[in-house]
């Protein structure tokens, strides 16, 4: 996976209450980057440090569009997520960036129940998505 620091909404934000991402992108003019075949541009949120709460709080990240950098509206979400699945390296969002995006975009993080007393995310988009598969270390297989 390729990051480019232009194109990334939050590197390790923490979230508690609901909250638009710590960075907004500007694409000069309203551009459909969903547009063409493959490969598309790729939206991938994850969880980098696990989330907790004092009650049975949940996250929904959306992703958003405006023209003005004022009126939002949304192009995807994700279901809302309860505290006990935020746990570190769990995938919040990961979407091929929808059509219709206009000059601007941003998540919204939306905690219901809450507030969240931990955990941060990281959100980007990517030309390709990483899909290793994290094993722990000192992983043996015998022969």
């Amino acid at each position: 996976m390729i990051l480019d620091k232009s194109l990334q909404f939050d590197c390790g934000s923490a979230i508690t209450v609901t909250t638009p991402s710590a960075n907004t992108i500007d694409l000069s003019a309203g551009r459909d980057l969903g547009a063409g075949d493959g490969p598309t541009l790729k939206l991938v949120c994850t969880v980098v440090a696990a989330f907790a709460a004092a009650g049975a709080a949940t996250l929904q990240v959306q992703f958003q569009t405006a023209p003005d950098n004022a009126t939002w509206s949304n192009l995807a979400m994700s279901d809302q997520i309860p505290v006990a699945s935020l746990t570190a390296g769990a995938e919040l969002l990961r979407i091929d960036v929808p059509l219709g995006c206009q000059r601007y975009l941003r998540l919204n993080y939306v905690v219901a129940n809450g507030p969240m007393t931990a955990g941060a995310i990281t959100s980007e988009i990517v030309l390709n998505r990483e899909a290793q598969t994290a094993y722990a270390s000192g992983f043996s297989a015998d022969n």
